[in-house]
This record gives structure tokens, C-alpha cells and sequence, in this order.
């Protein structure tokens, strides 16, 4: 007999702009989306939250970010995670050197998680998860101290950014899509040093992570036919699925994301009408975070 599957589908970044916001409601009930990370420092973090008034189904986690946008925490507190401007820098790569090189001070990073997640809490949202923006959590210095964040508000569950490394799809991609697939695969793969560590740490923390990822080295390629090629795929047990639908809007337009165009196509594949006869092809669960936090 098969084993049973459920595919958890996140959208990211909601909060970051009306029109990101606007897409992952429209992807929740027109679509397959199932829950969303809310960027507490995110530029329509009100809007957002308005918003889930009306998708009271919709699974909402907090998306953890230490890259991009102002701090919620007051500055004074946080100095080492700010640039000259007084926001978070937005380079992974700078971030990373720092953080290796301890410039980046893992007291203040609790700060700000702790000041975003309080945030979170005051619209009236019990987050079901925690993710991060640009996967920083994913190395262990930032792991450690999501994991005590997690801890300290009773979050039961956390991404694993790490994919299956044999896995490269290419259904439905074009050429150039095809040159950022595989740049994207190679930062996947160098996440992959942090893999076994990541869910050891996990274990010990007694949080809960889904048995299988997807969507890192897929990130803004998303198309119809290469999400029916997962679901045909999908292993046993519960995956989750990363994903980053949009309108577009002038919101989009003027927001400094290298996804513009890229997220209005995930959104359209999100609410085809051949992935949803996929997924009951499959016999495929669609489910939330929660879900797996039951099974706790």
C-alpha cells in the first residue's frame, strides 16, 4: 500500500508589498496555497494581517528576517545588525561573512527574531512556524537561536531549507530559466554541508520539520508542468513546498526583489487547473503546517 502524502504549500514574503499580499490570498482560495511566513518588518505588515480576516483556513507562520527592511526592534538594540542607513543590509553574502566572523552579535539577532515574533503575536496570530528570509537559519550560528525563539513561544515547527540533492526538474523551463536553475541548485547544494546538523539540532529541540523540501533551486520557476512533475514525484510522508506568488502591482513594481515577474508566473501556476486535477490524480493531501504540528 502507498504511503500516505500531504504537501504543505508556503507562500513567502507575505507583508512585503500589497501586491505580494494580494497574490497569496488570491493563491489561498483560487489556488493550491495552503500557508504563508508573515514579514513582520514587511512594508504592508498591516495590510497583511487585514487581509487573513478573510482566509481564516490559511496557515500563518513568521518569516524571520535578518536581511532587508528596518528593524522591529528599537536600533539602539540591535547596532551590529544594521548597516549606515539604519536598516538590515540585503547581501546573503555580505551577512554570511559577518556572521562567520562573530561581527554579527548572536544577542542582538535574538532581539530582533523575538521583536518580530512579539509582533506577530499582537495582531492575534499563533504562528505555526517559523522560515527565514534567504534561508539564513539555515546555518547553524542563526539555527541555534530561531530554535530558542521557538522554544520561548511554544512554535512547534521550523523550515528545512535542504533539498533532496538528486533532484533537478526542468519540465516546462525555458533556456535562461534553465541557467538559473542550475546557479540556484549550486547554492542549494552548498547549503547541503549544513544538512545533517540542521535536523540533529532540530531533533534536540524537539521541534517538528517536514520529511522532504522543495522549491529552493525552483525559486521564481515554477510553471504548470513542472509542479505536476513534483506531485507525480512526491515522496511519503508530509513535504513542503516553497513558493512566491504576486499580483502585479506598482507595489511589486517598485520593490527591491529580484522576483518581479517571476512570482505573477508562480501565481498563475499556483491556480492551473491541471495541478489541482494532478493533485486529486495523486491522491495528494493538501495541508497546513498545524497538520503536521498534531502529529507531535
Amino acid at each position: 500500500m502507498a504511503m500516505h502524502r500531504q504537501l504543505i504549500v508556503n507562500a513567502d514574503d507575505f507583508g512585503m508589498c500589497v501586491g505580494v499580499n494580494s497574490g497569496v490570498i488570491r493563491a489561498y482560495h483560487n489556488g493550491i496555497v495552503t500557508s504563508t511566513t508573515l514579514m513582520a518588518n514587511g512594508a504592508a505588515f498591516d495590510d497583511a494581517v487585514a487581509r487573513l480576516r478573510d482566509a481564516p483556513g490559511l496557515g500563518v507562520g513568521v518569516h524571520l528576517t535578518l536581511l532587508g527592511g528596518p528593524p522591529v526592534a528599537p536600533p539602539s538594540a540591535v547596532r551590529s545588525l544594521l548597516g549606515t542607513d539604519g536598516t538590515l543590509p540585503n547581501d546573503l553574502s555580505a551577512f554570511m561573512r559577518r556572521l562567520v566572523r562573530r561581527e554579527l552579535k548572536p544577542t542582538e539577532i535574538e532581539v530582533e527574531l523575538r521583536a518580530q515574533v512579539e509582533r506577530v503575536l499582537a495582531a492575534g496570530i499563533r504562528p505555526t512556524h517559523f522560515d527565514s528570509h534567504k534561508h539564513t537559519h539555515a546555518h547553524p550560528l542563526v539555527l541555534d537561536v530561531v530554535l530558542r525563539v521557538a522554544e520561548a513561544y511554544g512554535v512547534p515547527s521550523v523550515r528545512c531549507p535542504h533539498e533532496r540533492l538528486t533532484f533537478v526538474a526542468t519540465a516546462g523551463l525555458q533556456y535562461g530559466q534553465l541557467m538559473t536553475l542550475m546557479r540556484q541548485k549550486m547554492s542549494a547544494l552548498a547549503l547541503a554541508r549544513y544538512a545533517a546538523a540542521f535536523r540533529s539540532a532540530v531533533r534536540a529541540a524537539r521541534r517538528q520539520i517536514p520529511d522532504t523540501f522543495f522549491g529552493l533551486a525552483h525559486t521564481g520557476l515554477l510553471n504548470p508542468a513542472l509542479l505536476c512533475y513534483m506531485l507525480r514525484l512526491l515522496p511519503g510522508g508530509t513535504s513542503e513546498l516553497m513558493c512566491h506568488p504576486a499580483d502585479w502591482d506598482e507595489t511589486l513594481r517598485r520593490y527591491p526583489t529580484r522576483l518581479k515577474a517571476a512570482r505573477v508566473s508562480e501565481l498563475a501556476a499556483l491556480m492551473d487547473a491541471g495541478v489541482r486535477e494532478e493533485i486529486a490524480r495523486q491522491n495528494i493531501q493538501l495541508v497546513s503546517f498545524a497538520a503536521l504540528n498534531s502529529h507531535a
